[in-house]
Formats: structure tokens, sequence, C-alpha cells
């Protein structure tokens, strides 16, 4: 009775497979007719076959999307498959006590594939549990029901005994739903699943991985770590590399093609979509060049090489087809894949501008010892800070700073001027990053150096003959365009910066930097 009333919950999965439309009108009918109408329908049913799956040694399928085989799992497998399977339904208790019953099969040769271990049970028991709705007899012309030749579909039942039953799926009915089947040289009109004939593919899982979530010490969920993000492709003229920077505001720093803070909001949402990837269809198998030119993944539109939370990935995608699908492969999987445009667009339709910061560079005002700017190639100006402990506002943990400077000549500079002329130097915008020619001598260059021997950067700016632009470069690497009108902004300030005009009085100027305008200032430059 038991394993009786685990096929007839299997067969309740093929009807819920068959169609949904189905299933609505047997719930919402009336109770009296939803009784009339099954008992009519369970004495028009005719059961072909009733085969124990504990008789079957394995079961053959053939047909025009690929021949595979389904085999019976060991007992202790079976119980694995079934926890684990993502198409595990809510089961009832009377099911829980039926489970050792149950024989769970797989697609033999696919082992190192994750098999979806429910889609085959339905399938085998399907065919194991085979019954008709209408019984034609023998037919002496097979082939007008096209159960000649090339059928359908064969099904091969291979008997631990030895024995073997075959069963041919033949044409759709004319008269009725379902298929021509031919059983032991009697024709039915039968429902088999198409995923039953679709070819071993359809058992793969779609889930091609998810990331698992970083865990502190003491089990609690921490933000995702993206340690490196390699870009490239078809769809990048130049690769893009980013890593981790903690000494950077925005945590992220861009490498390649340019040095550059990222952590956009880009950024972000590519790291979303990296954790999880999952496909709409298993599309083919082996990676060979002919394959891959086949889903044009010979020479791939974009792949995203990355290390999160840990683990290493590689992604390769083809470009979007007519329909809105790619074509993806992941690390080293013997897979192709069909996945949806919009499902990896965050990062492989993505581009330099939207992964930098769209500033030169970022240094911490607090970081920076020393401000040296030569203008027009002689002209220079350097401004020196000196970090002076705020005791009453400073903690045990926290020290607060008030920031003195003062310039070449050793005059005073109000610093409330001087944060305004650095907040404006760092917050230069970058338009562009595409290539140009500019002059040989630098209009603006700025060199800071940084406390605790820190080192030093250097930013230039260059004219572009003929447009109103400005070449910028960050340690003698271009970095991207900005506009003329915003370095001629800071050619005229600085002067000004350096006679402290408009500047507050030295008394207000001493006192007035403490950690909280440092705050503020960090605030800004994010």
């Amino acid at each position: 009775m038991k394993k009786n009333l685990k096929l007839l919950l299997l067969m309740l999965g093929v009807l819920v497979v068959l169609g949904g439309a189905a299933v609505a009108l047997v719930l919402t009918a009336p109770q009296e007719e939803e009784s009339s109408e099954s008992s009519s329908s369970e004495a028009e049913e005719e059961a072909v076959l009733e085969v124990d799956p504990a008789d079957v040694a394995s079961i053959t399928v053939e047909s025009a999307e690929g021949n595979f085989t389904m085999v019976p799992l060991p007992p202790e497998e079976s119980e694995e498959a079934s926890s684990s399977s993502e198409e595990d339904s809510d089961a009832s208790s009377d099911e829980d006590e039926d489970k050792e019953d149950l024989i769970d099969f797989t697609l033999e040769g696919y082992e190192d594939y994750n098999v979806v271990t429910t889609r085959v049970d339905t399938s085998a028991y399907a065919i194991l549990g085979l019954s008709a709705t209408k019984n034609l007899g023998v037919q002496e012309d097979l082939s007008a029901f096209g159960l000649e030749g090339d059928v359908l579909a064969t099904f091969t039942i291979h008997y631990t005994s030895g024995e073997e039953d075959v069963i041919l799926l033949g044409d759709e009915a004319a008269e009725t739903s379902g298929n021509y089947v031919l059983v032991n040289d009697t024709v039915y009109i039968s429902t088999i699943p198409s995923q039953t004939y679709n070819g071993p593919l359809s058992y793969l899982d779609t889930k091609v991985y998810t990331v698992a979530d970083r865990t502190g010490e003491d089990g609690s969920s921490e933000e995702d770590e993206l340690t490196s993000l390699d870009l490239s492709g078809a769809h990048f003229p130049q690769a893009i590399h980013i890593e981790t920077d903690p000494d950077r505001i925005s945590g992220y720093r861009i490498t390649a093609p340019v040095t550059a803070e990222s952590g956009t909001s880009t950024l972000e949402t590519i790291i979303s979509a990296l954790k999880t990837i999952s496909a709409s269809d298993v599309v083919d198998q082996g990676l060979d060049q002919e394959t891959l030119a086949q889903y044009g993944l010979d020479a791939p539109d974009a792949v995203a090489a990355y290390t999160l939370n840990g683990e290493s990935h590689t992604l390769t995608v083809s470009a979007s087809n007519e329909y809105g699908y790619r074509y993806l492969i992941a690390d080293d999987q013997d897979l192709i894949y069909m996945v949806n445009a919009e499902s990896v667009e965050s990062w492989a339709e993505t581009d330099l501008m939207d992964l930098r910061l769209s500033t030169i560079w970022l240094p911490n005002i607090q970081d920076v010892e020393t401000l040296t700017l030569t203008a027009e190639g002689d002209m220079v100006y350097s401004f020196d800070v000196t970090k002076v402990l705020n005791e009453e506002r400073s903690t045990e943990t926290v020290p607060a700073y008030d920031l003195e400077i003062v310039n070449a000549g050793g005059e005073d500079i109000d610093y409330d001027l001087y944060q305004d002329f650095y907040q404006e130097l760092i917050g230069t915008p970058v338009l562009s990053v595409d290539p140009a020619e500019y002059e040989e001598q630098a209009a603006l260059t700025v060199e800071y150096s940084y406390y605790d021997n820190g080192g030093t950067d250097t930013v230039s700016f260059y004219q572009v003959p003929g447009k109103d632009r400005y070449a910028a470069l960050l340690n003698g690497e271009f970095n991207g365009l900005v506009r003329k009108d915003d370095v001629e902004s800071l050619l005229e300030a600085l002067p000004q910066l350096n006679e402290n005009q408009g500047g507050e009085t030295e008394e207000s100027s001493a006192s007035s930097q403490t950690e909280e305008s440092s705050q503020e200032s960090e605030s800004s430059q994010s």
C-alpha cells in the first residue's frame, strides 16, 4: 500500500507538470461534480503497467533530444537525494512515514552534475505506472499512429530479472489529449510528460551556484567582501581590475586601465548580482571550440573573474541574442547555460565611468602634511599642515586635532579658506576616460605629501589643444579628462589662498579645525 500511495503522489506531480489550468479546474469545481468527474475519470483510466521500482535495474530513454538512462539510487542515497532536491515539496506526516519505501532515480553518467532527483523520479514513475485513457487494441498499420520508424521516444524498462518492457511514444492523438503509445503490441492513448523525453539536460539544476554569506566568529552575518574583480571581453576594450583597498574612503580601488577609487552604486549592484547565478535553462554540454563557437562563447562578450567572500569564480557570457538571452559558462563546469540578459547586465554591460568615482583622487585632508602646487611650470605654492591635539575634544580612544596651516613664507593660512580650496581641488570631476593628445607642460601640478612617511601622490593637468578640456594624470598615468573651467578656477584661486584672502582672523583659524570638522570634510569627499 505504501508504494502504491507514493506512486499515486508522484503521478499527481506529473499532472502538475502537464498544466496548472487542469489542476485549477479540478480544485475549483463544485464538490459533487468533482467527485462525479473523478469517478468517471478513474473509470476511464486503464492501468497499462504497474511496475514495482524494486524490480527495476534501469530505464533507457531514446529520443531526438538525446538518449539517457535513469537508474535507481541505493536506499541511503535515495534518502539524501530526497532531502536535498531543489524541488522538494511540503510533505504530510503520512508521506514522511512512507519515505523509506521510495526508491529515487538519477541519471547514469551524470554523477558529477547537480541532477534534480525529483524531476527524474516524476519521469521514472510516469513510465513505471503508465496508464491510458483509451485502449485501441492491436493495430495493423502502426505508421498511422507514428509508431513505426522514427518514433517520438522509446522507453525501455530493464528489470533485475533480465527481462524488459518497451514503450513506443508516437504522434499526438487526434481524438483526445495525449499521445499514441505501443506496449506489448497494443496501442493506447496516454499522457507522458514531455520532460520525460526532452533529453538529459532538462534534469540538471539551473542554479549555477550561490556564494555563501560571510559570517563572524559568533555566526552572525557580515557584509559581503569583494576581494578582486576583473572584467574583460569584447565589451571592454581595456580590461578593468578592481580590488579592495582599506585606505580608500570608498573601500575599493581601480588599478587598470586607470587608477581611481571605485565603490560606486554600480559596484554594489554587481556584487549582489555575482552572489547568486541562476539560469533559465541548460542548453548544451561540452566546451570544445566548435560548441563554444555555436553559442558565441569562443570570443565572449564579457568575462567576470572575481573573489567574493573568499570564493573565486569566473563567468563568461556571449552577446545578447534577439530574444534578450545570453549563453553562459561558469568556472570549469562542462555545461552551457542560457540566462536572461538582464540578470548579468550589471557587470556585462557596465563601463569604466560607471565603476569609478568621478574624482581623480581623494586623499583625506587629515592625512596630508604638505600640499605643493606648481602653476604654469614655475610658480610654486606650498602649504604645510601641523596637527595640534585638542585635549578638550579628544577621548581615550579617539583623538581630535586642530589643523594649523602656513604657506611657504611662514604666514598663517585660515583653515576654512584652505578647506574650501582643498575640497574644490579633490572634487574636480572626471568627465570621460577617452584618450586625448595634450600639451607637454602641465598647467597645474599638485603634490600630496602624507604624514608618517606615507609617501606622495601627484596629480597633473595638461591642456588639450583645441578643446575645453584638460587631461588629468595621476602619478604620471592618464586618469581622464576634466573641464578647462575647473582647472582655470583652481589657478585663479591659488594666489588668493596663498595671500590668505577672505579668511577668518588668526585667532579663530587656529582653533576652528577639530575632529568634528575633519569628519565633515571626509563626508563631503565621499
